[in-house]
């Protein structure tokens, strides 16, 4: 005769799912002992019986004892977990972002099937809620029982929600009111309900919302950097930023836009739209060559002066008699018939005893820079600068100065006076390059420059130009930034 002895086994089996971790259960089986023989490990099988609920199991990697939540997340940080696989599908939506579950009327969608249903409730009527109020003079419905209960517990004046500041005894019947107690009364005045609790950082918002779109600006990784450069020289993970700028930034200066054209050579953009227009050109010359083989064939006559934006696409034609223009947009022909058919001057001189006008701003801006500008020493007289031909520059009277360049001196000289504009800081260029021992590019070209200027962009053209010193534009916007601030503080004084 033989009698069972129970054992433990391991038994490995792997959830469903290809990243499920694989789980190790402890069961139990039957074993034979011979007829006569003693069962020595029949204490041992009562005590295995005994605790046989509660045996552990491995759970990632980890022995987890008396847990029922053997299904966790595995997703980096977080440590839910759960009975059912089906709870711990629902729960990887809110990493995943899924929202299968989409509302027919409205369109909302939602994680949780449940949590839809329960949103359907909002496009029914109140009357179709099944649980009223039987207090007197209240006719408010709800749909669960736990909405009611704290509706009635409003109706007792049961104020559950209590003040956790010291000495305060103050008490509310909605969380709501608790935050505005506590932002009005135990917080620095402007403070908002919903506090940001990372160190450092003592910004609050009206809702919970705008608090965690907040709170996204605290992580390090937001942002990643997806080009196929970083992705190939990638060690480890890709270039994380923390804000958008910085992303953007990142990409201006490594991944700058670049021309693919053979004849370009790699040339690069300060941004997509300068690369748009640049290869505007490129197809320009192809449409040219298409339609004229000879384009570049300058020997046969002399080049034709070139029309910026070029010839093609040109399908605004000005149908006035006499006038063969044509434009690239409605505009620009709308333009050229206000201004030179219909003599609209939109553009006035605003000083005193200069009754001229203009019909571009920028003729405007070119007579106040000639005519009255401060400092400046040619003398013009107004009524000669014709306004019927606003194509074409106002005849100037070139004297000694003019040819010398003395009156462009005194012009700039005056600038600075007025503090309306800076001085090329050639050749001390050590702020500019970063390079303290290498001031300009050459030794020949030691003496100080008269070139005046109001923009970034001026100075940044100008040294590449005239001194071969080419600058990244932050840096010169970042200088030219703290030269305006210092010449502003000496001429407002103490």
């Amino acid at each position: 005769m033989r009698t069972g002895v129970a054992s433990t086994a391991l038994g490995k089996r792997k959830a469903p799912g290809q990243d499920a971790p694989l789980i190790l259960h402890l069961t139990t089986s039957i074993a034979t002992v011979p007829a006569g023989q003693k069962d020595t490990s029949s204490g041992l099988s009562s005590q295995q019986a005994s605790t046989s609920k509660g045996l552990p199991i491995i759970i990632n990697g980890v022995l987890v004892e008396h847990t029922k939540k053997r299904y966790c997340c595995t997703f980096e940080g977080c440590e839910k977990a759960y009975t059912k696989p089906s709870r711990l599908e629902e729960h990887e939506r809110s990493h995943t972002g899924q929202r299968p579950f989409v509302c027919e009327t409205c369109g909302n969608s939602y994680l949780r099937e449940t949590h839809l249903h329960a949103h359907a409730r909002s496009h029914l009527p109140a009357s179709a809620r099944p649980l009223p109020c039987e207090r007197e003079n209240c006719g408010k419905r709800f749909w669960t029982t736990q909405h009611l209960h704290t509706h009635l517990s409003w109706h007792d004046g049961v104020k559950p929600y209590e003040c956790t500041a010291e000495d305060c005894h103050e008490a509310f019947a909605k969380h709501y009111q608790l935050r505005a107690h506590l932002c009005r009364e135990h917080a620095p005045p402007g403070t908002k309900p919903y506090c940001c609790e990372n160190e450092g950082c003592s910004k609050s918002f009206d809702t919970n919302q705008h608090l965690k779109t907040h709170q996204k600006t605290h992580d390090s990784k937001r942002y990643t950097c997806v080009h196929s450069t970083c992705l190939e020289n990638m060690s480890d993970s890709p270039p994380y930023f923390a804000t958008w700028s910085a992303l953007q930034s990142h990409i201006r200066k490594s991944h700058p836009p670049t021309c693919l054209h053979t004849s370009c050579n790699g040339r690069t953009f300060a941004n997509h739209g300068n690369l748009r227009v640049h290869l505007k050109l490129h197809e320009q010359r192809e449409l040219d060559h298409a339609l004229d083989p000879d384009f570049d064939n300058e020997s046969r006559q002399p080049a034709k002066k070139k029309r910026r934006g070029g010839e093609y696409g040109r399908d605004s034609k000005c149908e006035i008699a006499g006038c063969g223009k044509d434009f690239k947009s409605e505009k620009a022909l709308e333009t050229h018939i206000r201004v030179t058919h219909l003599g609209s001057r939109d553009f006035v001189c605003e000083h005193e005893n200069c009754a001229q006008s203009f019909g571009y701003k920028h003729l405007l801006q070119r007579h106040q820079s000639k005519v009255h500008h401060s400092g400046s020493s040619l003398t013009m007289n107004p009524q000669e600068e014709s306004s019927e031909n606003e194509a074409q520059d106002t005849d100037t009277t070139f004297d000694i100065d003019t040819i010398t360049g003395n009156a462009y001196a005194k012009r700039a000289e005056a600038k600075i006076q007025n503090a309306t504009a800076l001085r090329c800081p050639f050749p001390c260029l050590e702020d500019l390059t970063g390079d303290s021992n290498r001031t300009v590019p050459s030794p020949t070209h030691l003496s100080p420059c008269d070139y005046v200027f109001n923009r970034s962009y001026d100075l940044r053209r100008h040294l590449k130009a005239s001194h071969e010193v080419v600058v990244i534009k932050d840096v010169t916007d970042g200088w030219v930034k703290r030269q305006k601030e210092m010449l502003h503080s000496v001429v407002a004084g103490p």
